[in-house]
Formats: structure tokens, sequence, C-alpha cells
């Protein structure tokens, strides 16, 4: 079994998995800052695979339960990151590499994991920082040409989640691995391989975000980023709409991501209903059925980029029209 496969079976703690997929991602570019004055975690020189918790100070509702409390390290070294209660596994992961401390075979430079919480209640930062880290397949072999600076940020306000890139000195030709994607897993069961894995793929400065509930499909896809994002590349998790917050006269579902890049989800609301969607020419390009407060993935990564009408149509006549972008 392939290493980051056993990534996820090593990380035991577990939270509820949610309905519908809460994010949406966008790319940005912004200034690199390290850390000031972070707390740097207790690591032994040459740590690999660490398994360590951060203090989280304030609610993350990344799944719809609010869950707090802890933000655990650990695995295999993919610096997995997760807020946990019962149930299923929440990660998020700002980058599948194997990161080691340079220390191991460097005799005055280390690389360090520290964070700190920025600002003041409601509108606290938890920000962690992998700092001047170097690859396992390279450290282990007693060399350390490679360097990764990294950060993830998790926003009190909005449960807005951010991977900050910085400096690194990696490049497609120097990656030793075959596997590489950055993103945010949902209701992760580790004994049956089960969750929604939202990842993204291709050029690292603009990727292709996929959502997608079988974890096969991605893992084997070959669907990889062209690269490490260089620095200053900031991808940033926001909240899409909840269907309990649409109105009444309003839309009775959501489509999400929209606009979407590959496949995109509908979340049905309180009536069953018969679903269409018609292209820009007005042609029926899918048809389907969806139980009242289902979700169901529409097979839009074998559509033509455009603009797409979702309808809805409930035994009870309520209908309700979507516009969804396709690129």
């Amino acid at each position: 079994m392939n290493k980051p496969l056993l990534l996820f079976a090593a990380l035991a703690l577990t939270t509820l998995a949610t309905a519908q997929f809460p994010y949406s991602a966008t790319v940005l570019n912004e200034y690199y800052l390290p850390l000031d004055g972070a707390t740097a975690l207790d690591l032994e020189i040459g740590w690999d695979d660490p398994e360590v918790q951060i203090p989280l100070e304030f609610p993350l509702d990344i799944d719809g339960t609010g869950s707090a409390g802890i933000l655990a390290i650990g695995g295999t070294g993919e610096m997995l990151m997760n807020t946990t209660e019962t149930g299923l596994l929440n990660v998020l992961w700002p980058i599948s590499l194997d990161i080691m401390d340079i220390g191991a075979v460097e005799a005055e430079e280390f690389s360090t994991i520290n964070y700190q919480t920025t600002g003041e209640s409601p509108n606290r930062i938890l920000k962690v920082e992998w700092d001047n880290c170097g690859l396992y397949e390279e450290v282990s072999l007693g060399t350390a040409e490679n360097r990764l600076n990294f950060q993830t940020w998790i926003y009190e306000s909005g449960d807005i989640i951010e991977f900050r890139f910085g400096p690194n000195t990696l490049n497609a030709d120097s990656l030793p691995i075959e596997f590489l994607s950055s993103g945010v897993i949902l209701g992760f069961d580790y004994d049956y391989y089960d969750g929604t894995f939202y990842t993204a793929s291709g050029d690292a400065s603009a990727p292709d975000w996929s959502l997608t509930d079988d974890f096969y499909q991605w893992y084997y896809s070959g669907a990889n980023l062209s690269g490490v994002p260089v620095e200053g590349t900031v991808y940033r998790f926001g909240p899409v709409a909840n269907i309990a917050d649409l109105a009444e006269d309003g839309p009775s579902f959501i489509t999400y991501p929209n606009p979407a890049v590959g496949s995109a989800w509908i979340q049905n609301g309180p009536e069953s209903a018969e679903f269409q969607v018609f292209d820009a020419t007005g042609r029926n390009v899918h048809t389907f059925f969806l139980g009242a407060g289902r979700q169901s993935q529409l097979p839009s990564n074998n559509w033509e980029a455009g603009t797409y009408t979702v309808r809805s149509m409930a035994p009870s006549g309520r209908r309700s029209t979507v516009r969804l972008i396709v690129n």
C-alpha cells in the first residue's frame, strides 16, 4: 500500500461528516510572511512523522458541528491536520509531501513547526507554520537539497481556511513522488476509505478543484498538481451557502462549487424533486430524481464549458431554477 494511504489509517482521531460539502476554493496572491514570535512545537531533532496537538481556542464549523479544542498533526509526515470530536475524520491537507527535519543531516540547520493565535475574539486566526522543511525521500538518504515553507490559517470569523505557500526550491522534476495534491477532506472513514474529497490538480497557480466521494477514483486518477505552489500563492476555502439559509421564495436547492471545474454537486432542499439540466442552447443534457435533503454529483466534467440551467419540479408543484457555470 502506498504511503499516502497509510497516513489516513494512522490518524485515529475523528469527527462528524456533513451532508453538504461546505467549502469552495479560490486562489489568491499575497506576500508570505514568516510567523513572528510563534510557539515552536517541542520536536526532537531529525523529526519525521510527528504526531502532536495544537490547541484550537475557538470553534471551527468545518463540518456543521462547530467542533473545537484540538488541532492534531499526525500520520506519516504529509502534514495532515484535523479537527476532531467523534465520528469520521476531517482533514486539512496543505500539500501531500512527506516532510522531515533537515536537522537529521544538516549540522546547523533545522526544520520547525510553529503556531500562534493572532487577533482578538471574534476575529482570531490560528496560524500554523512549517518552516525550512526537507523531504523524507532526500533526508533519509543523507542529503537535504530541497526546502519547503507553508502555513495554514484558520479564521474564527467566517470559518475560513487558508493554505499559504512560502519560498520553496521544489520543481516538478525534483519531486520524488507520483502523487501531489492539496485540499480538504471531510467525513473520511479510514476503515473503508469513504469520504468527500475536495482537492486541487493541474497548474498549481490556477488549479482545477474537484469534488468526489470516490476515494480510489480520486487517488488513482493521476490528476496531480503540476508542482508545489510558488511563493505568495494562497488557497482559500470559504463557506458556501447552506440549504437551510435559503429564502422560502428562492431556489429550493444549491449547486456547488459554482462556478465548477470538473464535477459539480447538487444539494436538495425539503422536497423530493425531478431535476433537469439544460445547456445554453436549451438542450436537455441530464435528468434525474433526488430525494428530500439528498445530494448528488452532476456529470459536469463531461460537459462543455458554459452556463447551464438547472431546474427542479417537486410533486407539490414548486419549481426552482439555478444557473450553473462550468469552466
